[in-house]
């Protein structure tokens, strides 16, 4: 049986510590921003989410590996996902391949709603060295699917498809989570989910949804999202919502047509530091754009940007290692 356990590694490193940070710990590598589901809690819901939608060239990645070698460290781990649904992409295990072959990062992973998943890509993804799947499941049988995410589902075919993968995973991780909005309301609907996934995953785990996009109206979705993110997903109980953002200081993103990002959680209001088809990604990790950002985190401006200002992400912390508040002072010296 799964162990219950979020995705997220509990034993984190103190941020506070190590940061300015030389490497990032995580590179996000944006394989596919098309998807085919419509969530209601994600901007994919919205016909109009004004983000590119293709797939990542081969050409692409080799690029982002090329620059990958300018940093003096290899990342923690590089997660080819992002925005879109990455089996999108009928590349994606030879992008995952030649990532591994490059040595870039200690792990590579990837989210994705399984959908898409066939025992042939199956073979094809653990072949190709992939460390750790993860799968976003949106419901525990057909209509919870539908209800969620519009999309029709042979749900005891889809079941075959996530053993199949978990009897043949090999030494690759296989973590799944269901979103709340998927069982709340069910009777037992969370021991009927670790019933149902527990035997066919390595951890399991229920995901609390967080207004994520500035765009999606939560609370028609639920009314106690807005509320309940600000005391954070998981264990450190937030009185107020944070003013500084701990994701710019560790992560990076590259979307799908070139683009580098900070890897907000709310993509289609992402902050643009530059196009890694005209910088290197080294060079925009150290460039002014990204350097803005953090100061104004750590300057308290946070609240006078039009996105930034509502945002709850910041306090979507797992453990104190995550927490830049109380040191913003201390840690804003380090980059002036």
């Amino acid at each position: 049986m799964a162990e219950y356990r979020q995705w997220r590694n509990e034993n984190r490193t103190y941020l506070k510590d190590v940061i300015p940070l030389d490497t990032p710990y995580n590179l996000k590598v944006e394989v596919s921003s098309l998807c085919n589901a419509k969530c209601v809690y994600c901007a994919h819901s919205k016909p109009d989410h004004g983000v590119f939608e293709g797939n990542m060239p081969v050409e692409l990645m080799e690029r982002i590996l090329r620059d990958s070698k300018e940093f003096p460290n290899r990342y923690k781990v590089m997660e080819m996902f992002s925005f879109g649904e990455s089996l999108c992409n009928p590349n994606l295990p030879e992008l995952i391949n030649m990532a591994k072959k490059a040595d870039v990062a200690e792990k590579i992973n990837f989210t994705t709603n399984g959908l898409l998943l066939t025992e042939k890509k199956i073979d094809e993804l653990i072949a190709a060295g992939t460390d750790i799947i993860r799968i976003s499941l949106q419901g525990r049988d057909a209509k919870s699917y539908w209800d969620t995410c519009r999309v029709k589902v042979d749900f005891e075919e889809f079941l075959s498809k996530l053993k199949y993968l978990y009897d043949h995973k090999g030494d690759c991780s296989v973590r799944m989570k269901i979103a709340d909005v998927a069982i709340k309301g069910i009777e037992n609907g969370q021991e009927k989910f670790e019933e149902i996934f527990g035997p066919i995953a390595d951890t399991i785990f229920v995901e609390k949804i967080i207004p994520m996009y500035a765009d999606i109206d939560y609370n028609e979705i639920d009314s106690s999202i807005y509320h309940e993110s600000i005391n954070g997903r998981e264990k450190i109980k937030q009185t107020k919502i944070n003013t500084v953002c701990n994701r710019p200081f560790y992560r990076l993103r590259v979307a799908a047509d070139g683009k580098v990002t900070a890897a907000c959680c709310d993509i289609p209001n992402d902050f643009y530091y530059g196009n890694i088809y005209e910088q290197s990604l080294h060079d925009i990790w150290e460039g002014q754009r990204r350097k803005n950002l953090l100061m104004m985190q750590l300057e308290g401006r946070r609240f006078e940007h039009p996105i930034c200002k509502g945002c709850t992400i910041p306090n979507d912390i797992t453990t104190e290692a995550d927490v830049l508040d109380p040191w913003r002072e201390k840690i804003l010296a380090k980059y002036k």
